[in-house]
């Protein structure tokens, strides 16, 4: 199984960190595949994705079976169904990993219903986000198939990008200090 673990990682935090370990502890022998938003995603304070990949490298550098796929920083942004069909290319049996937080905006996302359809989802339970059963309601008159993995880990990058200074705890020290040598985070730092 090779499992695609999409997002912005801007920051990638530990929290990213004890994801992958929880996805290969539950899933033995699958490979997990990052894939890091490219640079044309609209969302603020993305820095660019050469940074965000060198970061990823830095915290998966002890990690095995886990790869970086820089697909979306190398093409405009098509959405993830379409990264997925390019991935599929390449690796078989994929599924997509997502945090029970963001299925509520997945009826957004480019071409939802194909994706749902197509390729499974591994959802991560996080504090204060949809249950199992609001997750299968609010998804019931579409075909999909989820499979749900308990993570009670609450790190935000966000939270992360604003105190950078006192981020430490939440990123493995080589991505700290990265961020600090190359003064990321900080305003007009990604200009």
């Amino acid at each position: 199984m090779h499992i695609v673990f999409g997002g912005s990682f801007n920051p990638p935090t530990i929290a990213h960190q004890h994801m992958i370990l929880k996805l290969h502890e539950t899933f033995n022998q699958s490979r997990v595949l990052i894939l890091p938003v490219g640079d044309d995603y609209t969302k603020p304070e993305l820095i660019p994705i050469k940074h965000r990949i060198n970061m990823l490298k830095l915290m998966i550098q002890d990690m095995k079976d886990v790869l970086i796929s820089d697909i979306e920083g190398n093409r405009p942004w098509l959405g993830t169904l379409r990264s997925l069909e390019e991935l599929s290319k390449d690796y078989s049996d994929l599924s997509f990993v997502i945090g029970s937080d963001n299925l509520k905006g997945l009826f957004t996302w480019i071409d939802y219903q194909t994706l749902l359809a197509k390729y499974p989802f591994i959802v991560m339970t996080r504090p204060g986000s949809l249950s199992k059963e609001e997750a299968e309601h609010m998804f019931l008159h579409l075909k999909h198939h989820f499979t749900f993995i308990d993570f009670d880990e609450d790190i935000s990058s966000t939270k992360v990008r604003q105190d950078i200074v006192n981020a430490a705890p939440f990123l493995s020290p080589e991505v700290y200090a990265y961020i600090m040598d190359h003064k990321l985070y900080k305003e007009n730092s990604h200009v």
